[in-house]
C-alpha cells in the first residue's frame, strides 16, 4: 500500500472552519442560492450532535495517523491522552458501541486504501474554487491511486439521526472534485469515486462517477449556481435535505409559505344543502386526498417543530417578548437529590435491597421506589430526606395558560452572580 510521504506536524483537534460555499453546506446553496449569504449573518449556535461527530473524527484521525505510520506511537498516545481531555464531557456519554463505531470507520479507510493501492490523505484539505468562488472544504479521507488512475473521498458521519446517502451527494462530490483538483489537474484519471460512513447506523454508502462527468457537473451544474450564490442572487427554494440544517429554517419566509400551503388545499367546495342531503364523502376526505397530503407531513412537521423551537429560544435566551405568549415552568418529574448517595441513605433508613434494586445495577426511580414501599412509608421516611423536584423545563404558552409567567433569562443570571459569590 502506498503512503503519504513525510509525516504531518500538526493534528487537527478542533472545529474545522467553514467556507461561505462549503462543501457541507452545497445541498442548499446548489439549490436555494441566497441561503449561504443569508446563513453568513446567522450566528452558529452550539449542537451537542455536531460536537460529539467533532470528537469522533479526532479519535479517527488519530487511529488512521498511527496505523499509516504518520505518527509513532508515542505521538499517538500523547495525541490521544490531549483529545480524552479536550473532549472529556462528550465522551463520557458514549459506550461500547460508540468507540466501536470510530473502529469501522477506520477499518473501512483502511481497507479501501488496500484495495486501491492508495495513498491516504487524513483530514485533507481540499478546494474547488475553479468552479465556486472560495470554495474549499476538508475530506476526512482522500484516497489518491496513481496505478488505479482513481481518487476516493470518505466521509465520516457520527449521527445516528438521519442516514446520509452516498448518491449523487453533491458534498461528498466536491470532496471529490476537490481531491481531483488537487492530486490530478490535468483530469487524466479515469475514476471518481465517494463514500459516506455512518457507522452508528450500519450505514455505508458509496458512489462514483467518470472523471468526465464530474468536471461536467462542475461546469454545468456548481459554477453557475455558485456564482448566484456568492452574490446573494437568485430564488429561495425550501427543500427537505436543504433546509434541514440550515440555520434559518425556522424563519425563513419561503419556507413558512411553502409549509402553510399544506392547510389552504383547495378541497371539493360545498354546495348549500339540507340536513337529509348531507354525505360523509362530501365533507371528510377520502383516500386520494389523504394520499396527496400524507407525503408533506413531515416536513411540515420539521418546520412546525423548528419554529416553536426559535420562538422559546428567542424569548428564554434573549428575554424577547412574543405578542400573545409567555414563558411558563413545565411539569417536573421527582429525582433524588444529586448531592445525595442515594442507595446507602436508603440502605441506612431500612430500605431492603429487593425494593432498592430492580433487576439491574441500577436503584430504582422515585415513582418506581414510592411504588414498591407504599406512598405512607415513602412520604415519612425517604422523601423528605432524598427528593426533591427540580425547576420545570421553561415552555412558551399562551397567555391564556394559568400558569405564572417567568423570566428565565433573569433567573439565570441570578444563578450565575450566585456561584459568581
Amino acid at each position: 500500500m502506498g503512503a503519504v510521504t513525510g509525516r504531518p506536524v500538526d493534528i487537527e483537534i478542533v472545529p474545522r472552519a467553514h467556507a461561505i460555499l462549503s462543501a457541507s453546506a452545497a445541498e442548499r446553496w446548489l439549490v436555494c442560492t441566497p441561503s449561504a449569504r443569508i446563513e453568513e449573518q446567522i450566528e452558529d449556535e452550539d449542537s451537542g450532535f455536531a460536537a460529539d461527530g467533532t470528537a469522533a473524527h479526532a479519535f479517527a484521525e488519530l487511529r488512521l495517523r498511527y496505523l499509516l505510520d504518520q505518527i509513532t506511537k508515542a505521538e499517538y498516545l500523547a495525541g490521544y491522552e490531549a483529545t480524552k481531555t479536550l473532549y472529556a464531557e462528550i465522551i463520557k456519554e458514549w459506550e461500547h458501541p460508540d468507540w466501536d463505531a470510530i473502529d469501522s470507520y477506520v477499518n473501512y479507510v483502511m481497507s479501501e486504501a488496500e484495495r486501491l493501492d492508495a495513498e491516504v490523505h487524513i483530514e485533507a484539505r481540499v478546494s474547488y474554487t475553479k468552479y465556486a468562488k472560495e470554495g474549499f472544504g476538508t475530506s476526512d479521507a482522500l484516497l489518491v491511486s496513481r496505478k488505479r488512475r482513481t481518487i476516493k473521498s470518505i466521509d465520516l458521519k457520527f449521527g445516528k439521526g438521519v442516514m446520509v446517502s452516498a448518491m449523487n451527494n453533491p458534498q461528498a462530490m466536491l470532496y471529490a472534485l476537490g481531491g481531483l483538483i488537487k492530486f490530478d489537474p490535468s483530469y487524466e484519471y479515469d475514476t471518481v469515486e465517494w463514500a459516506i460512513v455512518q457507522p452508528r447506523l450500519d450505514y455505508v454508502g458509496e458512489d462514483s462517477l467518470p472523471v468526465k462527468e464530474l468536471v461536467e457537473w462542475a461546469e454545468t451544474v456548481v459554477a453557475p449556481a455558485a456564482e448566484k450564490a456568492w452574490l446573494g442572487e437568485g430564488e429561495l427554494v425550501p427543500t427537505d435535505k436543504g433546509c434541514r440544517f440550515c440555520k434559518a429554517a425556522a424563519t425563513c419566509r419561503a419556507r413558512a409559505a411553502q409549509n402553510m400551503l399544506i392547510a389552504r388545499r383547495d378541497f371539493i367546495q360545498l354546495d348549500e344543502k339540507t340536513p337529509t342531503d348531507i354525505r360523509l364523502d362530501d365533507y371528510l376526505m377520502g383516500p386520494d386526498e389523504v394520499a396527496r397530503i400524507l407525503p408533506d407531513i413531515d416536513g411540515f412537521l420539521a418546520w412546525a417543530n423548528a419554529f416553536k423551537k426559535h420562538a422559546l429560544e428567542r424569548a428564554r435566551d434573549k428575554g424577547e417578548t412574543i405578542e400573545g405568549y409567555k414563558l411558563v415552568r413545565g411539569r417536573a418529574n421527582r429525582a433524588w437529590k444529586p448531592d445525595k448517595d442515594v442507595v446507602a441513605e436508603l440502605r441506612a433508613l431500612g430500605v431492603s435491597e429487593t425494593d432498592i434494586f430492580p433487576p439491574a445495577d441500577t436503584p430504582r426511580s422515585v415513582a418506581q421506589l414510592e411504588k414498591q414501599v407504599g406512598k405512607k412509608d415513602f412520604g415519612a421516611k425517604i422523601a423528605p430526606a432524598l427528593v426533591y423536584t427540580p425547576p420545570g423545563t421553561p415552555a412558551l404558552v399562551p397567555d391564556s395558560d394559568p400558569r405564572p409567567a417567568i423570566n428565565a433569562a433573569a433567573e439565570a443570571r441570578a444563578e450565575f452572580a450566585t456561584t459568581e459569590e
